[in-house]
């Protein structure tokens, strides 16, 4: 029936907006592949993937673009499958209210109606539900695995057409193993967070690490991009403010299975769209904590080329470190190991390699290695090359001389 539904909805010219992460529907996403070898000039945006679909064989005439290197979309892009265009969040939002980046036809995959007939979409509130107020269509697979979220983005059951029924298990990330480098990084970033705070946390091992540093702390309100398994964690340890309305929220939560057990039986976790993530909460500092491939000695960062291949996101990252500096008492904190997983290349480097730089030296207001902090806060530039310096691994610090 599904196959049928798009062949009917899609039109030649037709761009496709797709769900990412959990809201991605992978059976509707075969479907369109099938579709498109019938259908002239698709094109199709999709963000963080895990499907694996993505990995087989595509239709030629199918134009992917993404924002992300990262998932099942990285190795599109190194291939040259798929094109980026590289948004920040806020400047996705503002393309797809603007149509310069259009969304004709809507996938995505979201829960079994609630008794007023409403659909929620689980564990996302992000690009995929502006492009839903969009869009020509939207075409939706309701999974069973999908639970109903505190969120504010919902569907009526009169506002899409339901092509699928699956029972498919979300997509998962199982934790990576933590190292010494990371949780030494991870104490380090802990010192400059108050009791209070506001976090802002990604996904990955060095995120886990920070959180896992932070669970003596109290009172902790998070807006977050994307959640992982450091917030049950923080929760259970008794370090999140259960208190306050709306303390935390996120656009998408992604890991393990365990992860989205918790969130489905408790509240303590909302969903909210992008533009709601950067507004600070009074009376609380905005700890911005982000990661990069690179920093150089100018404190401009580089968090998605390694070498010429494009491996990350640059997400949220300039949106967060804006509002950390919006609010009272908060930073924009860019914590990274000094060195590379091998230890023989410098992650602090003279200068960004690539030309290609996420977050600007004005951005950024503190620096965290392994090694300790460097504070660039109103310094200029010879004072913050010896602060970022002091920093850097001591055994390639041959490689920072300009």
């Amino acid at each position: 029936m599904s196959a049928s539904v798009l062949a009917e909805v899609l039109r030649p010219g037709d761009h496709v907006v797709v769900g990412q992460a959990t809201s991605e529907p992978a059976g509707l996403v075969e479907d369109l592949f099938a579709a498109a070898a019938h259908i002239d000039d698709l094109s199709v945006f999709c963000g963080f993937s895990l499907n694996p679909a993505w990995k087989g064989a595509l239709p030629d005439a199918l134009r992917i673009t993404t924002y992300c290197g990262l998932g099942a979309m990285g190795a599109l892009t190194r291939h040259g499958r798929a094109k980026i265009i590289p948004f920040a969040m806020s400047q996705l939002s503002a393309a797809l209210a603007a149509r310069t980046l259009p969304a004709d036809v809507v996938l995505l995959q979201v829960s079994p109606a609630d008794a007023d007939g409403y659909h929620s979409l689980g564990f996302a509130a992000d690009y995929v539900w502006e492009a839903a107020q969009l869009a020509r269509v939207v075409v939706a697979e309701v999974n069973a695995h999908v639970p109903i979220t505190r969120s504010p983005c919902r569907l009526h059951r009169s506002q899409i057409i339901i092509a699928r029924e699956s029972d498919t298990p979300l997509p998962q990330t199982p934790p990576e193993p933590v190292g010494e480098v990371q949780i030494r990084v991870a104490r380090e970033v802990a010192k400059l967070v108050p009791d209070g705070a506001t976090v802002q946390i990604g996904i990955g091992k060095l995120s886990d690490a920070i959180a896992h540093a932070l669970q003596g702390h109290r009172g902790l309100k998070v807006r977050s991009g994307m959640v992982g398994d450091w917030f049950p964690a923080l929760l259970d340890a008794g370090a999140i403010d259960t208190t306050m309305p709306d303390a935390c929220l996120a656009s998408l939560a992604v890991g393990s299975g365990a992860l989205y057990e918790t969130l489905a039986r408790s509240d303590a976790l909302g969903f909210a769209l992008p533009e709601q993530l950067i507004v600070p909460i009074p009376g609380s500092p905005f700890m911005a904590i982000n990661s990069g491939i690179e920093v150089d000695l100018r404190g401009q960062v580089n968090a998605e080329f390694l070498g010429d291949r494009y491996v990350g996101a640059s997400s949220g990252q300039p949106d967060y470190f804006r509002a950390a500096r919006r609010s009272a008492g908060g930073l924009a904190i860019l914590a990274l190991p000094s060195a590379n997983e091998r230890g023989d290349v410098s992650r602090i480097v003279p200068r960004i390699a690539s030309g290609y730089v996420t977050s600007a030296q004005s951005d950024v207001d503190v620096i965290v290695t392994e090694h300790g902090i460097a504070d660039i806060r109103a310094t200029d530039f010879g004072d913050r090359r010896a602060r970022i310096a002091a920093i850097a691994d001591p055994r390639l610090c041959d490689s920072l001389v300009l």
